[in-house]
């Protein structure tokens, strides 16, 4: 009998059919001869010969002669199963799945032919349907799909890719693995009339279309001629041809870095920004170089490197370079004004050496560069920059350890910078030079005399910022040298005393010292007067100088010692007073008192002199010191001192009972009120020192600050508002006379902090929005005029409240009062009044408003820096605004979202250049 058509069915269940030779020949005789006569459809099937819902066919493989498959082919579906032996193929209807080797497909039909050993795949109307095939890496869906098992080769239909973050979508493709071992094997796939793209929505909304492509999963896309499609609608933009790198679990490669903006200014010109070449130099240290180009003589230089050694060390550089060529409006003459900036982190791990530290920052820029190259509120309002790089070494066996380091820092406003390097500092550490080695009954009071020695080595220089690389810099450094040794001890008296005399002993030399000396020749300036014909005309002479002081600084060893002691006696005190019943439960009042002595030498004899400065008066003269540049600063001008000083410092708490809780709570009702000053024996008038008064009080679960300060004085002031030897008692009556006061109240209002407060809810540590500024370590130099954080946090999060707008969005106010004595009469000033916000405010998932800075200050009457951006995220594209309304700068950008393709963007700005120059 021959064999026409087999079918084997079940409704919804997967069914398995395994060819075995003859075994399976005795299988169709026994179990199907009845329906071997004639063709069956799937609808004549008798119920009899259903087999039951909980029957399960065993799983088998099949298997062909030896030059056929090398593995079995595991296939299985959820509808039926249809052999056809005649013609050698198998039919999979309803969610078909083929498995062999590392080969699998997924179809709503699936066609097996094992002669040919070739495989066809085709969807059933649905997009769930549609081939799903996979082998290793390689990820393929398509309308129709047709893959031969022994060549593995492969022709899909309308198909769609993804490699890396790249979708492709392709009419025809074709793929193939090439030959050799499992380590060398490569599956290459080719398509023609292909658009690739990063969107990942069913029909992109953007890609760049090509005739021809191939790609190799994981490694590259090569494509030929191509154009940028936008919503189906070509641009103008066209290829020659295209490599991009899809591989980022590779090691990095060498590569072109596409600009980020490309402009026209009418300063500048045309330009080009942040277009480089990138180099990964080996496995622990990459190079990236960037240029800025403008038509018109404006260019920038940069180089960031990143390096990383595991477990050892991790950093960054960067270095840039910004000329600008900035025309005079009155002349026309296009003159350079040129800046750099040098930026270097570096960070150790903490297990990498036991005894060995280096790292710290590096931040120095010069003639301005961060407020030149950038617009964003965080970099225009900066007034202070600082660097710190150190190398310590301690000893586990030793007493002592040393460092040396660079450090610097500079001022933004007035440009000033001073860098210390080498900074030189060994120290020891508490050394017990009368404790006994062995010890025996109990420890003597000298015993605990703690000795230390300290010595630091520095070079200074101080310049300014567009001076500090010339060579004045280096011929007007400052070297010195301090060393100190200081002696401690402390123990109890009396049970509840505290005792802690110490002694001082400090040297410092340094290599240079300064002279003044005071020439009488006066200065005179004549005018000469015409008349009105100026026919005639007389010299007026006048003195406006009647003598000058000349400084010079003498080259040569110059040192000077000081050396004090005194002793400190301290103790606290407590008071209690407790309620039974009520709001208020209990007050809590801590007094720490402290009476203190010490005495040291008149110094300014021996370091001191006067100079006369007008030879008109002889009580006009300067008080000077050749040691008064001195980098570790001059001797005390304070005279000999022998004074007994008081400090008491109170704190007082509060015991409550909340309604809505059974647990009391601790108030601090005043933390810290200190009351300091001084009686000096030695002096000759002004015995008694002034009092300061200070405290400290936070409300509102730590939204307010308060800081309060007050100077009183006990004598009196003359008509130069000068302290006079005269007690304020004797004139009215009163101990002290207020000279001056001040109170600073400083609010920061966050989410948390509200729902604390208004919500009952625990105080939360909350970090400072206004901290976190954007990322400085930005390559771009010229022109980039755009908030450096363009990028907001948008996310799908449910809102849960209408505060759950300004999570990430805080307001500051600062207000400081001053009362001061003037003339007998108490002068009220506000001397800053400001109120800031800043922050993100997500309107919703996709829309957002970021405020780099927004405020008014209330003494200058004026708005302080505005700044202000939003972002809109368009699915596979971001489109963002930012505007500095008082520099008159902008910037607009509608780009790809980050990926492989976001070089693709339009850029759109007004640099602060543009707007310098119309106005």
């Amino acid at each position: 009998m021959v064999f026409d058509q087999l079918i084997i069915m079940q409704s919804k269940q997967k069914y398995y059919f395994y060819l075995t030779g003859l075994l399976g020949i005795l299988f169709f005789l026994i179990g199907a001869a009845p329906l071997l006569s004639q063709k069956i459809s799937l609808d004549s099937i008798p119920s009899e010969v259903s087999m039951p819902d909980t029957t399960i066919i065993p799983r088998q493989y099949v298997r062909f002669s030896k030059d056929s498959l090398s593995a079995p082919i595991d296939a299985s579906c959820k509808d039926s199963m249809i052999l056809d032996n005649k013609n050698k193929k198998l039919f999979l209807y309803g969610e078909a799945v083929v498995n062999y080797e590392k080969v699998e497909l997924k179809a709503g039909f699936i066609e097996l032919d094992w002669d040919n050993n070739i495989i066809l795949a085709k969807g059933t109307g649905s997009k769930e349907s549609n081939p799903a095939f996979k082998e290793g890496e390689q990820e393929i869906s398509a309308f129709e799909l047709r893959y031969n098992f022994k060549t593995q080769k492969g022709k899909v239909f309308q198909s769609t890719s993804q490699q890396n973050d790249i979708v492709i979508h392709s009419e025809q493709a074709k793929f193939i693995r090439t030959a050799g071992a499992d380590s060398t094997q490569n599956d290459v796939l080719y398509s023609t009339n292909s658009i690739f793209t990063t969107c990942t929505a069913d029909h992109p909304h953007f890609g760049i279309r090509s005739t021809k492509q191939k790609i190799i999963p994981n490694k590259l896309i090569i494509v030929g001629p191509s154009r940028l499609e936008i919503m189906d609608i070509p641009t103008p933009i066209w290829l020659p041809f295209g490599f991009f790198p899809i591989n980022p679990q590779s090691k990095s490669s060498t590569g072109l870095l596409f600009p980020r903006d490309y402009e026209y200014s009418p300063q500048w010109g045309y330009g080009l920004r942040d277009i480089g070449w990138f180099f990964p130099i080996n496995d622990y240290l990459n190079l990236a170089l960037r240029g800025n180009i403008y038509f018109r003589g404006t260019w920038g230089v940069s180089a960031s490197s990143d390096y990383r050694k595991r477990y050892k060390y991790s950093g960054s550089l960067n270095l840039g370079f910004d000329s600008r060529k900035t025309e005079n409006l009155q002349t026309g003459i296009f003159s350079p004004q040129n800046s750099v900036q040098i930026r270097w982190s570096h960070r150790q791990e903490s297990g990498a050496h036991p005894t060995n530290r280096f790292g710290g920052s590096v931040n120095i820029q010069t003639n301005g560069f961060q407020n030149r190259v950038f617009n964003d509120a965080a970099s225009v309002l900066q007034t202070q920059l600082n660097s710190n790089m150190s190398f310590d070494k301690n000893y586990t066996d030793k007493p002592y350890n040393w460092s040396v380091s660079f450090n610097h820092s500079q001022n933004l406003l007035n440009k000033e910078i001073t860098i210390n390097f080498p900074d030189l500092r060994f120290q020891t550490q508490s050394i017990n030079p009368f404790k006994r080695k062995i010890a025996s009954g109990a420890e003597k009071w000298y015993e605990a005399i703690v000795m230390r020695y300290r010595n630091e080595v520095r070079n200074s220089f101080a310049a300014t910022d567009t001076t500090l690389f010339s060579t004045k810099t280096l011929s007007d450094a400052k070297f010195g040298v301090n060393q100190a040794v200081e002696a401690s001890t402390s123990f109890k008296i009396l049970r509840f005393f505290n005792l802690n005399p110490s002694a001082n002993y400090r040297e410092v030399w340094q290599m240079q010292q300064l002279r003044r000396d005071f020439d009488p020749t006066p200065t005179i300036r004549r005018d000469t007067i015409y008349n009105e014909a100026k026919t005639s005309f007389q010299v007026i002479s006048d003195t406006t100088q009647y003598g000058r002081v000349n400084t010079d600084t003498i080259p040569g060893f110059a040192s000077y010692r000081t050396f004090d002691m005194g002793f400190g006696l301290n103790t606290r005190l407590f008071s209690t007073l407790q309620f039974k019943s009520g709001f208020l439960r209990g007050l809590r009042h801590e007094v720490r008192p402290t009476i203190s002595f010490n005495y040291s030498p008149d110094y300014i004899k021996p370091f001191y002199d006067t100079i006369n400065t007008d030879t008109r008066y002889a009580d006009r003269y300067q008080v000077y010191t050749p040691f008064e540049q001195s980098i570790y600063g001059s001797p005390p001008q304070s005279g000999k001192q022998m004074a007994i000083g008081y400090s008491l410092n109170n704190i007082l708490l509060a015991k409550i009972a909340p309604k809505k809780d059974s647990t009391l709570k601790t108030v601090n009702l005043i933390d810290n009120l200190v009351i300091t000053g001084n009686y000096n024996f030695a002096a000759d008038s002004l015995r008694w020192s002034p009092v300061f008064v200070s405290t400290t009080a936070r409300f509102f679960k730590g939204a307010t600050t308060a800081s309060f300060s007050m100077i009183y004085d006990p004598y009196m002031k003359n008509a130069r508002n000068e302290r006079i030897n005269t007690f304020w008692w004797k004139e009215t009556g009163r101990p002290l006379r207020l000279d001056q006061a001040n109170l600073r109240i400083s609010s920061n209002l966050t989410v948390a902090k509200i729902r604390a407060l208004f919500q009952g809810k625990p105080e939360e540590v909350v970090t400072d929005v206004r901290n976190s500024r954007p990322d400085q370590n930005s390559p771009s130099l010229i022109g980039n005029q755009t908030n450096r954080s363009n990028k907001l946090p948008i996310d799908n999060a449910t809102e849960e409240d209408f505060l759950s707008l300004f999570e990430n969005f805080s307001i500051s106010h600062n207000i400081d009062f001053t009362w001061r004595e003037e003339n007998g009469a108490i002068r009220f000033l506000v001397e800053t009044n400001s109120i800031n916000c800043r922050g993100d405010i997500k309107l919703t998932p996709n829309w957002a408003i970021s405020v780099g800075n927004f405020g008014y200050d209330f003494v200058r009457e004026g708005l302080s820096y505005p700044s202000f951006g939003f972002i809109r995220e368009l699915h596979c594209w971001d489109m963002s605004f930012n505007w500095q309304p008082q520099r008159g700068t902008y910037s607009f950008m509608l780009r790809v979202k980050p990926g492989t393709l976001d070089f693709i963007k339009i850029p759109y700005q007004r640099n602060n250049g543009d707007t310098l120059r119309a106005f």
